[in-house]
């Protein structure tokens, strides 16, 4: 029997709220294959209610000093690591992910918000004498509102590394949550509710041609943040163009390569391979060993060490 979590709202504005169209996504735990929950299957209004949400209260919060910002934003991250239990079950039912790894999960998603918390003074302009009897200065200034869509095999983490560094520059931020895995994200919405002003951070749900592409098109979403796949990356990029200047920014993952000469011990080269495939994260890792690359001299002994290493695991509900 798996276990069921609800129906989880998203947050907009300060409030819970299911999509205006009335409509839910099931979401399903990979182990099963079951339907263990649903979110509202988010819409382009549901995403202009929230860049709306998200514009009102940046006013505010931008108006803030750094160290005020700063201050929110350490506590949002010491309660992140005491929301733990909250979320690792969660997590792990809803991407597959052990609970044991996904503990790391929680450290870096705190620690990427107290890092940059601590970086808000570094916000500095220039002064430049160019001209004669004139100074020439500049100010850094908040983009306004921030589009953030994060990945499904960390959401939680990303979700969390994703808030930081718009957050302490003053901007508010409207977070889509995966739609393979979005649970997780409606428990940094409630943490966040807890610490942060209504509006200054909105979480959507939905279908990323959907919800994603709303985000990505919205007149007042002029800065954008996506991890994932590089056939989304360019979809993105395509869509921001075709309704003006934005600055984005794309993490599309990595083909990391793995290269043994032929002095390599074979056992180790093995070892090391299986590792890095990440099995722990059910292989779901832009940082995993994704090309193997080995001299012909070991090749046959290394392919057959790592073939007898994974016939060992055995995959189930972590």
């Amino acid at each position: 029997m798996t276990k069921q979590y609800g129906d989880r709202p998203m947050y907009i504005g300060g409030e819970f709220v299911a999509s205006e169209s009335g409509e839910w996504m099931d979401t399903y735990n990979p182990a099963t294959g079951e339907v263990h929950g649903r979110v509202p299957a988010g819409t382009a209004a549901d995403v202009d209610r929230a860049v709306k949400a998200a514009a009102e209260a940046q006013h505010e919060w931008g108006a803030k000093s750094v160290w005020e910002r700063g201050a929110l934003m350490r506590k949002l991250a010491q309660h992140i690591r005491e929301s733990g239990d909250r979320v690792l079950e969660l997590e792990s039912a809803d991407t597959g992910n052990t609970i044991a790894s996904l503990g790391n999960d929680i450290m870096l998603a705190s620690g990427y918000i107290d890092f940059v918390a601590g970086l808000g003074i570094e916000i500095k302009g220039e002064s430049v004498p160019a001209t004669a009897e004139n100074i020439h200065f500049t100010v850094r200034q908040p983009y306004g509102v921030v589009g953030r869509i994060v990945p499904f095999n960390h959401p939680f983490c990303f979700a969390g590394a994703h808030l930081g560094a718009p957050l302490i520059a003053g901007n508010t931020v409207v977070l889509k949550s995966p739609d393979q895995s979005p649970l997780s994200a409606t428990v940094m919405a409630e943490i966040c509710d807890e610490i942060l002003p209504p509006g200054v951070v909105n979480i959507v749900s939905g279908e990323g041609i959907v919800t994603g592409d709303a985000i990505v098109r919205h007149p007042q979403v002029p800065r954008i943040g996506f991890t994932g796949s590089v056939p989304t990356g360019m979809a993105i990029q395509r869509s921001a163009a075709e309704v003006g200047i934005k600055h984005i920014s794309l993490e599309l993952g990595g083909k990391n390569p793995f290269i043994a000469f032929p002095d390599a011990d074979p056992q180790a080269v093995a070892k090391a391979a299986v590792s890095g495939m990440n099995f722990s994260w059910s292989g779901q890792s832009c940082g995993s060993t994704s090309r193997l690359m080995l001299h012909e001299s070991i090749y046959d002994e290394v392919v057959g060490l790592i073939k007898t290493a994974v016939d060992k695991i055995v995959p189930g509900d972590p």
